[in-house]
């Protein structure tokens, strides 16, 4: 276990800073940077920040723009979409991974934010890491997974008219999100791609490992291998945690993640061996 050094620095978006989370060693050759799900703060993944940067990795973490600890918080003054994140928001924490060592950062992205690094990764050099992810798109759901997911957009869509802004929290599903992020996101849902965000579809050639975990309704594994497609040789693992973490599979594994950072550790040193 090598000892883990703490920083901070901020970035800006808009007019506006984001604090930076820099858990770092100079003897690690990698550097991981962690993508949040919708309306997850970076606090709750303190537990899994903690055993990826005891495995050996530099970890950079920071919530999405004015999510979380960031300031003034959405609202419906306040609007961003997929690809300012992809087109700022990412590129400025890739940026402060450089700085610690110059291999190009894995981006490891849990729901909405494995559809970021896999956006990302159609145009960089990025290896990915999405956990309990996958294409939102009605063609990867079943019967019930369609109903269910339109009831949820007509819902979603109905609270950006009435308020400007998504306020999740309401729902119990994300919390405070920009109507263009979340309609970014519920355009995937009738057209199961990312075309109008990224302007095209690769698949590329990129490293990549997916994650599912049974019992996981939010992205089952129809969704994930439509996410995954868009590498070309992507290394999908199954894991069952509900013996030990109880709640939505989603994102419970998160406050028990041993063995999830027991998959990535394993499937990057395959490729550094």
């Amino acid at each position: 276990m090598k000892n883990t050094s703490f920083t901070q620095k901020n970035i800006d978006f808009g007019q506006y800073p984001i604090v930076v989370d820099i858990y770092s060693n100079p003897e690690n050759t990698h550097s991981v940077i962690l993508l949040a799900a919708l309306g997850i703060a970076i606090n709750k993944y303190e537990v899994l920040i903690t055993a990826l940067s005891q495995s050996g990795l530099n970890v950079i973490v920071a919530d999405y723009p004015h999510c979380g600890r960031n300031t003034p918080p959405v609202s419906a003054k306040i609007d961003y979409g997929y690809a300012d994140l992809l087109n700022d928001f990412i590129p400025q924490l890739e940026k402060l991974a450089l700085e610690l060592n110059q291999q190009v950062p894995i981006l490891f992205g849990h729901s909405l934010g494995g559809h970021l690094a896999t956006l990302y990764a159609q145009n960089h050099a990025n290896k990915v890491i999405g956990v309990a992810t996958g294409n939102i798109g009605l063609k990867n759901w079943d019967l019930k997974g369609k109903i269910n997911i339109l009831k949820a957009v007509t819902v979603i869509n109905a609270m950006i008219l009435k308020d400007g802004y998504y306020a999740g929290y309401k729902i119990a599903f994300g919390n405070k999100e920009t109507k263009s992020l979340m309609r970014d996101w519920s355009k995937v849902i009738f057209t199961g791609n990312y075309a109008h965000i990224s302007g095209q579809e690769n698949v590329v050639n990129n490293a990549a490992l997916f994650v599912y975990l049974n019992g996981d309704d939010f992205a089952p594994m129809s969704s994930m291998l439509g996410l995954s497609g868009y590498f070309k040789n992507p290394q999908i693992n199954t894991l069952d945690l509900t013996h030990k973490t109880k709640g939505n599979q989603h994102s419970a594994w998160i406050k028990q993640p041993d063995e999830v950072v027991e998959i990535i550790i394993e499937w990057i040193d395959g490729f550094t061996e």
